[in-house]
C-alpha cells in the first residue's frame, strides 16, 4: 500500500486555507468599500474657516470677526452652528426698517449671534425633532416643530434649513435663511418695532442711554412703582406722542460719564427730562420757547440753535451733525427722536421723578 506523504498533504491543506483566505479578504474588501462610500468625509475646516469661506455668509463673518468674545467661542470643539446666511440678514434689516445693521445696538446683535451657537455638542440634521430642545450660549434654548425645522425663529415658526449640513473640523454647520431671534428679545422687537422706543433701545447710536434707562427701570421705576421709562418710550403708558431729545455715545464717554456716575433714580430723572409729552419736529422747535419735560423742567431753543434746560449762560446740547446735516427729525408711529451732543440738565440741577400722571413727584438738591 502506497504511504501517504504527508508534505503533500500539507500543501493540499495550505493551498486550499490560502484561496479561502483570499477569497473571504475579497468580499470583505468589497464590504469595506461600500461602508466607506455611506460614510462622511473626514472634514477639513473649521467652522469659522467654513463661515469665512462662504460667498453667502459674507454679513455672518463681518459681525462674528468684530465679536472676539463669539470667535472664542467658534474656535472651541463640540459645536453646532446655525448659520445665517446673507438673505436672512436682509430679511432682519428690512423687518426693523434700518438702513444697514450696524445701525442696531451692538450688545442686542450679539445676544442674538449667541443664540445660535450651542456648545454641548454636535448635533445632527436627524436628531433633531419636536422633542429636541438645544442651550445656546445666549442662555435661551432652540426648539422644533414636527417637521424637524427649527419652531424659534421668532416670528417664523417653521424655519427650514438651506441645503445640506456641513461637517467641520470642530463641530456641525447649519445653515438658514432667517436670523433666530431669542424669545426674550423677540417680545422686546415686538413691543418696540416702529416706536421711539426702537431707535433709542436698538439704535447702536444710543446704547448707553438704553443701558441707563434699563438702570433706571430696573433699580427705581419698578420697585418704586414708577412708570417705567421704556414703557414711555415705547407708548404703551404716557403721552400718545413725545419728542426725545437722545444724547449719543460720544456724549456720556466725553463726559466721562458711566452707569455708575449715577443711581437708577438719577438716571430716571436726568432722561425724563429729555423728553417732551408732544411730538415737535425740528422745525417745530421755536426759539426761546421753553418746553416742559416729563421731569417738570423745561428745554429751551436758543438763538445760536443750542439747547438748554439749567438757565444758565450757553448751551448745553447742540444738535448732533453728520456731513454737515443735522441728525433730527428721526419719526416713529408714536414721535420722534432728535440725536443731541451734551446733556440736558434740570434747572435746579436736582434728581427729579415722575408719577403715574407725569406731574412732578419730586426733587432733591444737591
Amino acid at each position: 500500500m502506497k504511504k501517504t506523504n504527508l508534505f503533500d498533504k500539507f500543501n493540499k491543506v495550505f493551498y486550499t486555507l490560502l484561496i479561502l483566505t483570499a477569497v473571504s479578504f475579497t468580499f470583505t474588501a468589497c464590504d469595506d468599500t461600500e461602508e466607506d462610500e455611506d460614510t462622511d468625509p473626514d472634514p477639513t475646516e473649521s467652522i469659522l474657516e467654513i463661515v469665512t469661506a462662504s460667498e453667502s455668509h459674507t454679513q455672518l463673518e463681518a459681525f462674528v470677526t468684530a465679536n472676539s468674545d463669539l470667535v472664542s467661542t467658534l474656535e472651541g470643539n463640540d459645536l453646532t452652528l446655525f448659520a445665517p446666511n446673507d438673505a436672512a440678514f436682509e430679511k432682519l434689516r428690512v423687518t426693523l426698517d434700518v438702513e444697514s445693521l450696524t445701525q442696531v445696538n451692538p450688545s442686542v446683535i450679539a445676544s442674538v449671534l449667541a443664540y445660535h451657537v450651542h456648545t454641548a455638542g454636535v448635533v445632527r440634521r436627524a436628531e433633531m425633532d419636536a422633542e429636541t430642545s438645544l442651550s445656546t450660549v445666549q442662555g435661551e434654548s432652540i426648539t422644533y416643530n414636527a417637521q424637524g425645522n427649527i419652531a424659534t425663529g421668532g416670528s417664523d415658526t417653521d424655519v427650514a434649513f438651506v441645503g445640506e449640513e456641513i461637517l467641520a473640523t470642530n463641530g456641525v454647520v447649519h445653515v438658514v435663511e432667517t436670523i433666530l431671534i431669542p424669545p426674550t428679545i423677540f417680545a422686546t422687537i415686538g413691543a418696540n418695532l416702529g416706536k421711539v422706543s426702537q431707535t433709542i433701545l436698538l439704535g447702536a447710536d444710543f446704547s448707553t442711554l438704553a443701558a441707563a434707562i434699563t438702570k433706571a427701570d430696573t433699580e427705581y421705576a419698578g420697585p418704586n412703582s414708577v412708570t417705567p421709562l421704556s414703557a414711555i418710550l415705547a407708548g404703551t403708558a404716557g403721552p400718545d406722542q413725545i419728542t426725545v431729545f437722545a444724547p449719543v455715545n460720544d456724549v456720556f464717554t466725553q463726559l466721562n460719564i458711566t452707569l455708575d456716575s449715577r443711581t437708577g433714580e438719577e438716571w430716571y430723572g436726568l432722561i425724563a427730562n429729555h423728553v417732551l409729552g408732544q411730538k415737535l419736529l425740528s422745525s417745530q422747535l421755536v426759539e426761546g420757547t421753553g418746553n416742559v419735560t416729563l421731569a417738570g423742567g423745561a428745554i429751551t431753543l436758543l438763538p445760536s440753535g443750542g439747547l438748554d434746560s439749567n438757565g444758565v449762560a450757553g448751551a448745553e446740547a447742540t444738535f448732533v451733525e453728520v456731513d454737515g446735516q443735522a441728525v433730527v427729525d428721526i419719526e416713529s408711529e408714536n414721535g420722534v427722536v432728535h440725536a443731541i451732543a451734551g446733556v440736558l440738565v434740570p434747572a435746579s440741577a436736582g434728581r427729579y421723578a415722575i408719577d403715574e400722571n407725569f406731574t412732578l413727584l419730586k426733587s432733591f438738591m444737591n
